[in-house]
């Protein structure tokens, strides 16, 4: 069975365990870093918003011996954890009044990302880009969100400086920041939810704060689009190692939707910023 049937089966099986009221869709999606993904889209009637999930790994699953019916039973179990109960107003999309205390952004690869970054507005930052988005409903297995587009800047009558401003006072206080000691000589810098937390090295006074905690100038690895990891200057590490440990964390344990950057970055406390 090729992947495009295996879909068509396990949305089959997955109807017959859900209420009658609930509706399964087939869902394609173009990700972070040009990735398309194929999953299913369910949710219930009068619900404007529905949680996508994503079978490739289903998909691994079954080609090593596990049944449709058990891989249904899980999405099933998954999407009783991660639904969504209300619907959003289209209204309060629509007025800029309405979503200005929930723009946040986060940070993307700009090269990988040249097509979507015609169609948003967005910051340069480093080899970077930050991007905007509403975020409708935070919860322990993902976000409810929305992407801000160009046409919203029209709908909303509000320019990127004004969105960039919100999302610098939104961000940080909707998605606090965590850093902690991973290992002997490294910290990993994210958000508390631990989602889309790369960007918090764009939060004021984050990096000052880690250089005084660590007691020195680091290095900064982007793990993936969720955390950045930071590396004393003192442990010694050049450049090429440095770029090897990126490229091997990128190639071994990033999916490519969630790939960062394989560039390495250097806090200068005297400069007081990051550099490439």
């Amino acid at each position: 069975m090729n992947y495009t049937e295996f879909i068509n089966a396990v949305k089959e099986e997955v109807k017959e365990h859900l209420e009658p009221d609930i509706i399964v869709e087939l869902h394609t999606a173009m990700k972070n870093n040009g990735t398309i993904r194929k999953g299913l889209m369910i949710g219930r009637r009068g619900v404007n918003v529905s949680p996508a999930i994503y079978l490739e790994e289903f998909y691994e699953q079954y080609l090593k011996g596990k049944s449709i019916s058990l891989l249904a039973e899980t999405i099933q179990q998954i999407y009783e954890q991660v639904k969504v109960q209300n619907s959003y107003s289209c209204d309060n999309i629509f007025s800029y009044e309405k979503v200005k205390e929930k723009i946040v952004y986060k940070l993307i690869q700009r090269e990988a990302n040249e097509n979507l970054l015609g169609e948003v507005p967005y910051e340069e930052f480093l080899d970077l880009a930050l991007v905007f988005y509403v975020l409708l409903e935070a919860t322990p297995f993902g976000n409810a969100t929305l992407l801000v587009k160009n046409e919203h800047l029209g709908e909303w009558g509000v320019s990127k400086e004004e969105i960039m401003k919100a999302a610098e006072k939104n961000t940080p206080k909707l998605l606090p920041l965590r850093f902690e000691k991973l290992a002997n000589f490294m910290y990993v810098m994210t958000n508390q939810p631990q989602n889309l937390g790369a960007c918090t090295v764009c939060y004021p006074e984050a990096c000052k704060k880690a250089r005084e905690t660590i007691g020195e100038n680091f290095y900064v690895i982007p793990s993936s689009i969720h955390e950045m990891i930071l590396i004393p200057e003192s442990y010694g590490l050049n450049r090429l190692q440095l770029e090897i440990m990126a490229g091997e964390i990128n190639s071994e344990d990033v999916e490519e939707e969630e790939v960062l950057s394989g560039n390495v970055y250097y806090y200068s406390g005297k400069e007081g910023r990051l550099i490439l």
